[in-house]
């Protein structure tokens, strides 16, 4: 790893630990809205940490070796996150269904788990590397899920500049999508310019899908286990599934032993 990637991961670090901070002391948890301090604050120190991200990426492309190999760290976040994205659906049909966008979500999300299975069992054979069964066309429909979230985010949630998490669940989702979409072409469809694309948007997942998300996610914990687990439980679930492809992110760019080709 760089200097300079280690220096973004760390300043990814420190903006989790502020967020948590944020959540804790100074932010309504319910609305979004900022009960201290200046609310642009936040997106300056976000917009900051995710533009450092990018262009760090950009500096250095990822060769698709190292992806095309087994990868253990990688494997466990991808079947975490398929695991925790079928919990999610289960949990949303059990609690929240009832309308069309929330059927056609449950359903991109069992496909987005059916890829990351397949992607994660790639990466943790011992037998050498076979590329993820169905191919590119699971791949589109599986990221499609983050396009969707991206919809229903202006459709169901009337944000503001001044509601913090909506808005910025906006830009978690957006980078997701980038993350799996550049994964999708630098596994099937490998080319020399897919690598600068891909390192950025790890890097920009990692910062957003788990830095920012995780202070959230153990808020939303916390609410779970002192009132009702029901309430808060799809939104849990959706949001440690994205900590691990957030944590997937940071894996792609580490240094792991290729195993065999």
């Amino acid at each position: 790893m760089k200097p300079l990637e280690f220096v973004v991961i760390l300043l990814c670090v420190l903006l989790g630990l502020g967020r948590g901070a944020d959540l804790a002391f100074a932010t309504d948890a319910a609305t979004g809205l900022c009960t201290a301090g200046a609310v642009w604050w936040r997106y300056l120190a976000l917009g900051a940490v995710v533009l450092a991200a990018v262009l760090a990426g950009r500096s250095r492309p990822l060769p698709p070796e190292p992806l095309r190999s087994r990868r253990p760290a990688a494997g466990v976040l991808a079947f975490a996150g398929a695991v925790c994205m079928l919990a999610a659906g289960a949990a949303q049909f059990v609690f929240a269904a009832g309308t069309v966008s929330t059927f056609v979500r449950i359903l991109l999300e069992v496909i987005c788990a059916v890829w990351l299975s397949n992607l994660g069992r790639s990466w943790l054979r011992g037998d050498g590397w076979k590329t993820p069964a169905g191919g590119l066309p699971l791949a589109i429909a599986g990221s499609a899920l983050f396009y969707w979230n991206v919809l229903m985010r202006f459709m169901e949630n009337s944000s503001s500049w001044h509601r913090v998490q909506p808005t910025a669940a906006v830009w978690q989702e957006l980078a997701a999508l980038l993350f799996l979409a550049a994964l999708a072409r630098t596994l099937y469809l490998p080319q020399p310019e897919n690598g600068r694309t891909l390192h950025a948007a790890a890097l920009a997942a990692f910062c957003l899908c788990l830095c920012w998300e995780l202070p959230r996610v153990l808020l939303l914990l916390a609410a779970g286990l002192g009132s009702g687990a029901a309430a808060v439980l799809p939104e849990l679930l959706s949001g440690l599934a994205l900590c691990c492809i957030g944590g997937m992110g940071l894996a792609c760019i580490g240094k792991e032993k290729a195993g065999n080709n």
